[in-house]
């Protein structure tokens, strides 16, 4: 079963070294809807006398996303959230390496957040534009970003 969020639906990793989870919001910036899978880990066997004998085990789930023109630096998104060079040095860092925290916030309502412990199967970064810039009195270039993490659950 796949559940497409819309947008303005909200994800953040949890940066913290400690115990107390400190969020961060990765962009909505040119994001593509976020695609939560579950994945049922179970055995079925069929029995002698022909039932079906079910063992359920776990229940998983799998984020994904993309971006579209992410721009390089977190203080050029609509929001303020993650950029691509904030992504990119999350997912290269130790954090990234490991298991980590993440929520989803189903529009902004906290009791219907979700935290899951979760991991990278996938991530690509692809520079689309170089030296764009914003006006003509700026002195440093920025860069857009085509973006997409998988992250599952373990």
């Amino acid at each position: 079963m796949t559940m497409n969020l819309p947008v303005g639906s909200a994800l953040y990793l949890d940066t913290s070294t400690t115990d107390t989870p400190t969020w961060v919001k990765l962009s909505e910036h040119n994001r593509s809807p976020i695609a939560i899978d579950t994945d049922r880990i179970e055995k079925t066997q069929r029995m002698s006398g022909g039932t079906l004998r079910k063992i359920w085990i776990a229940d998983k789930k799998t984020i994904s996303t993309s971006w579209s023109m992410l721009p390089t630096n977190d203080t050029m998104t609509v929001d303020g959230g993650y950029g691509a060079a904030s992504l990119r040095s999350f997912y290269y860092g130790d954090k990234g390496k490991n298991t980590f925290k993440v929520k989803i916030s189903y529009n902004g309502v906290a009791a219907r957040d979700e935290i899951l412990l979760m991991s990278f199967t996938s991530c690509s970064f692809t520079v689309v534009k170089r030296n764009v810039k914003a006006k003509s009195t700026d002195t440093v270039a920025q860069e857009f970003w085509d973006v997409s993490i998988s992250l599952e659950e373990v």
